[in-house]
């Protein structure tokens, strides 16, 4: 247990094994993925063999506060559906009408993408 954080949260956290990481993975989903598109968000998707996520907010949707609000919104609802989502390389792009949009809404619309793209695994 030394030098390891264990918690309560322990397995739900967003830890970093499900993090893109560096601006070349972003690039390499971006060339090689398939984009769904929706009026607040769009999602790229790369099928692989583990899940990595990665979220852009560009300086389009506001000042910092802003965005990392809107950041942080998508990371904690995708916290909570990362067990039902597919392997793969996910980016999720924040339109700049996404700092005008309420949470819940976003929270809705970011699982009908995941729900259209056909990205979420069949409950048993």
């Amino acid at each position: 247990m030394e030098g390891k954080r264990e918690g309560v949260r322990g397995d739900e956290s967003f830890g970093r094994r499900y993090r893109l990481g560096n601006n070349r993975n972003y690039r390499y989903v971006y060339r090689r993925g398939k984009s769904y598109p929706s009026r607040n968000l769009v999602l790229i998707h790369l099928k692989g063999r583990e899940l990595k996520i990665g979220f852009s907010v560009s300086g389009k949707v506001g000042n910092a506060v802003t965005r990392n609000r809107v950041r942080r919104c998508l990371r904690e609802d995708v916290r909570r559906l990362r067990r039902q989502m597919k392997c793969g390389r996910y980016v999720f792009i924040a339109r700049p009408s996404a700092s005008q949009t309420p949470h819940e809404a976003l929270t809705r619309e970011l699982r009908k993408l995941l729900d259209r793209a056909n990205l979420l695994k069949e409950e048993a």
